[in-house]
């Protein structure tokens, strides 16, 4: 189902959604911790399923979409910090869909939360106009990944409001340092005393240990998983399995390209990845 900002917006106020508080993110962190609390990224069929799921509470959110090189868009989803109320876990509401013989888009996805620090990066993520950077890898379907851009950026104040930036004032990291410092004044003494540990101001998750992105053993098995990875495609196989993904990224490459030219008359919109694939399914 496609939904226009304006009905977008209406659904949200019929709702009565209003993004949380500190105050209200912290009191969900000193009560639950960060069990059951995910990053949702929701394809549009499945928007309107996220604001009705029972005891789900939903922090903040944005719409999100993928820019191609003409200004087209394609890829519509959203993302949203969420958990589930005490008692109520995200496998149960899967179940339920299942047995009601429902499923959410293959694309729809919950990402665990690591920690309070990964919670507060997926906030600082959703108040960004930017999402997800180009790649200029190729992607599954042979082509090269394109920049994705936030709106309709439903946050608590309008001054996180923000562009990608670490050097200017008001960019990623002061927003993220905003944000850190604001949750971490509505937690008490004795959470922080039991929860946080580390030479970092204001930190939210005990650095020596946490396997978050910012944490010491979440770093190390980054770069092991990175070195793991570097040394295998040297290796016989992993030459081989790089050879062989480049063939057939050439070969869906080409397949693209005369689709396109066939559109190219009636519409110099690029065809979208998921209307290729759609074409591609038919073939």
């Amino acid at each position: 189902m496609s939904l226009g900002e304006a009905e977008y917006y209406e659904f949200l106020r019929k709702m009565e959604f209003n993004p949380a508080s500190y105050k209200e993110i912290a009191n969900s962190l000193m009560q639950n911790g960060v069990i059951e609390m995910y990053h949702a990224l929701v394809n549009e069929r499945d928007i309107l399923t996220l604001f009705t799921i029972p005891n789900l509470k939903i922090f903040w959110c944005c719409r999100c979409h993928l820019v191609a090189d003409d200004k087209s868009t394609a890829h519509e989803h959203l993302h949203a910090l969420v958990q589930y109320h005490k008692g109520h876990t995200h496998r149960a509401f899967k179940k339920r869909l299942q047995r009601s013989k429902q499923r959410l888009h293959p694309k729809t996805t919950f990402k665990k939360i690591l920690c309070p620090d990964h919670a507060v990066g997926v906030l600082r993520y959703i108040s960004c106009k930017d999402g997800q950077k180009r790649s200029k890898k190729q992607d599954a379907d042979g082509l090269v990944g394109k920049s994705h851009t936030h709106y309709s950026r439903c946050v608590f104040e309008r001054s996180l409001l923000h562009e990608r930036s670490a050097k200017k004032d008001g960019g990623c990291k002061d927003v993220r340092c905003l944000i850190t410092e604001n949750i971490w004044d509505e937690l008490s003494d004795e959470w922080l005393e039991e929860n946080v540990s580390g030479d970092s101001e204001y930190a939210l998750h005990h650095e020596d240990t946490c396997v978050c992105e910012n944490g010491e053993i979440g770093k190390e098995k980054r770069e092991l998983a990175n070195k793991k990875r570097s040394e295998f495609y040297k290796t016989a196989r992993g030459i081989e399995i790089k050879k062989l993904y480049k063939e057939k990224s050439q070969k869906k490459k080409e397949l693209i390209d005369s689709l396109m030219e066939l559109k190219a008359n009636s519409n110099k919109a690029k065809l979208t990845k998921e209307t290729i694939a759609r074409l591609m399914d038919l073939l």
